[in-house]
């Protein structure tokens, strides 16, 4: 059998920071029922950073059960990675605004029924759009919306994008998607867009003129239809080139959807590559999953380029969107290298 905790993966725990303050959200609802909430913290500037949580997805009986976080209210985000109070950080003066995972629908659904096991509420759009009328009332200028989030909080970040950015028409918005690929539909076949679409009612918070508001397959699209939404926008994803907890919910897709095991799959370095050619994507060696809210934000490079560099360029809106990437075969052998002396350790 496979590893539950290669699936229920969040972000690296980070060590608490009292600058953080939570905020109860009323009328949030949690996939058990229970009420959520927002983690919140003041900056010195007009931008304000929207990060979604991670913690697996709830599409089946097996992930429903094992690989789906439930907490309302989980730790605050820390200090690390796109936290840091450090002065190079490209993000060091923007406010926050923490969104927890609880919704098992990657942010973006919007159903109530009995399903995998249970009775589930997915709840993720209707929290968002409460959580970010909240946000107008407390951060009302906003020049820069920074739209983030790592694992099922970088899909969410994807595809509710158009719900959060709705909400500052007159801001600048920028995604950085850590670890949450939509990709087309070889690397994520059609079969398994369908299930999350049922199983979230997905296509209730897709806006209907997106090409990605079909039945079945094509939510690549929601790159393309951002851009063409929000030309002054900037989108972007950051991932490992064979991200071992993201090819196992992928697996899923094996045989048409119909694989007993999720084991097998190994479509998603080709998948990023295409995707490259018309979005930025930051590909990083080897298979480890989220990358943004720690310190590897600070010391990764690919190609000579640093990650938190790469992601200053995105935010500057008087430069291009930065080229993506893809690590050298010196890089590669050097992460192999690391992963296998931390197998040995």
């Amino acid at each position: 059998m496979f590893s539950k905790s290669l699936l229920l993966i969040a972000p690296l725990a980070a060590a608490q920071d009292a600058a953080w303050t939570w905020v109860d959200i009323e009328g949030s609802k949690c996939i058990n029922g229970k009420q959520t909430g927002v983690w919140t913290r003041k900056g010195s500037g007009k931008n304000l950073g929207v990060y979604l949580y991670g913690g697996g997805a709830c599409f089946n009986l097996e992930t429903c059960e094992v690989a789906s976080t439930k907490n309302p209210k989980p730790g605050n985000p820390g200090s690390s990675g796109i936290f840091d109070t450090r002065s190079d950080n490209p993000l060091v003066a923007y406010n926050w605004m923490a969104v927890p995972y609880c919704t098992g629908d990657v942010h973006a659904g919007e159903d109530a029924k009995k399903f995998g096991g249970g009775f589930r509420n997915f709840n993720g759009a209707p929290n968002l759009k409460l959580m970010m009328a909240w946000a107008t009332q407390n951060f009302p200028d906003v020049e820069t919306l920074f739209i983030t989030g790592e694992s099922a909080g970088g899909f969410g970040s994807g595809a509710s994008y158009v719900t959060i950015r709705d909400f500052y028409p007159n801001a600048r918005g920028v995604l950085m998607d850590d670890s949450g690929p939509i990709l087309d539909d070889e690397a994520l076949p059609a079969c398994l867009q369908e299930k999350w679409r049922d199983a979230w009612n997905l296509n209730k918070n897709i806006p209907s003129d997106c090409p990605c508001a079909g039945d079945e397959g094509n939510l690549v699209s929601l790159w393309s239809y951002g851009k063409q939404r929000y030309p002054k926008d900037s989108f972007s994803l950051v991932s490992s080139q064979n991200d071992a907890t993201i090819s196992t919910f992928f697996a899923y897709s094996n045989n048409n959807c119909k694989a007993i095991l999720p084991v097998g799959y190994n479509k998603l370095h080709a998948g990023l590559q295409r995707l490259a050619k018309t979005s930025p994507v930051y590909m990083i060696p080897g298979s480890a999953h989220t990358h943004t809210s720690h310190n590897e934000f600070f010391t990764r490079s690919v190609n000579g380029v640093g990650l938190y560099k790469w992601v200053e360029q995105l935010l500057d809106p008087n430069q291009p969107d930065p080229e993506s990437l893809e690590p050298t075969a010196e890089e590669i052998l050097a992460e192999l290298y690391n992963q296998t002396l931390n197998v040995v350790v």
